[in-house]
């Protein structure tokens, strides 16, 4: 399984970083109006948006290259968590594809989001 690659500084993000986290809700509706709501999953699953600016060229090769290995949203990834610095297993990219701005000479920025599931590539539900 490929791990998600950081940043020279040793970072996975840069400030500000956002993460949420959420857990899935199954809602029926029923021909009276009433509905019944139930979790779909057993815990809640984060979600981390990365933000990346000033950005060298090695540095965007790299996440260009992990993208491509990991199919942009088609393969699972080990995920450094930038809060608490655990590895988080059977993460997802939430786009096929990586979206980059270069600014200037060895100057470059993306942001996207990484989603934790249960091993397979589905987007939470709300």
């Amino acid at each position: 399984m490929a791990t998600f690659p950081v940043l020279s500084t040793g970072a996975v993000t840069q400030y500000p970083a956002e993460m949420s986290s959420g857990q899935g809700v199954q809602v029926i509706r029923f021909l009276d109006g009433t509905d019944q709501r139930f979790l779909a999953q057993p815990k809640a699953l984060r979600q981390w948006q990365i933000r990346l600016e000033l950005l060298n060229e090695a540095e965007i090769a790299q996440l260009e290259l992990f993208f491509t290995e990991v199919e942009g949203d088609g393969s699972s990834f080990t995920f450094p968590d930038p809060m608490s610095g655990t590895a988080v297993p059977n993460c997802y990219l939430a786009a096929p594809g990586l979206m980059t701005q270069y600014l200037g000479v060895n100057r470059a920025a993306s942001s996207f989001w990484v989603i934790e599931t249960y091993g397979q590539p589905s987007l939470p539900t709300t």
